[in-house]
């Protein structure tokens, strides 16, 4: 196998770990709000990728001025995401008040 091809196809699978990674720190498999922890994981991991993709298969690892343009302005870009959503958070089922009646859903006929 050709060198640069080597690179390549070690670089996709590294990607493809990366993505996996992203499942589990996403926890795909249940129906809940992430923490900030999770969610800055989901972020580093996106960038890590992002860069890969730049470098690797668009070249950029020859022109590192740019690169780190790219880079840089990707982890702003991820940053300001990941600390809205931090921000927002919201947990997915309301905690009644203390003292306050919780109202069970009824059905209808």
């Amino acid at each position: 196998m050709h060198p640069e091809t080597r690179h390549l196809v070690l670089t996709w699978a590294v990607l493809m770990g990366l993505t996996t990674a992203l499942g589990f720190a996403g926890d795909v498999l249940h129906a809940s709000r992430l923490g900030v922890a999770f969610l800055a994981v989901i972020g580093v991991v996106t960038l890590v990728k992002a860069r890969l993709v730049l470098a690797r298969y668009l070249r950029l690892e020859l022109a590192p001025g740019f690169l780190s343009g790219f880079t840089g302005s990707l982890a702003v870009t991820v940053a300001v995401i990941v600390l809205s959503f931090a921000v927002i958070h919201q947990p997915l089922v309301a905690k009644p008040f203390a003292g306050a009646p919780i109202e069970r859903p009824t059905a209808k006929p």
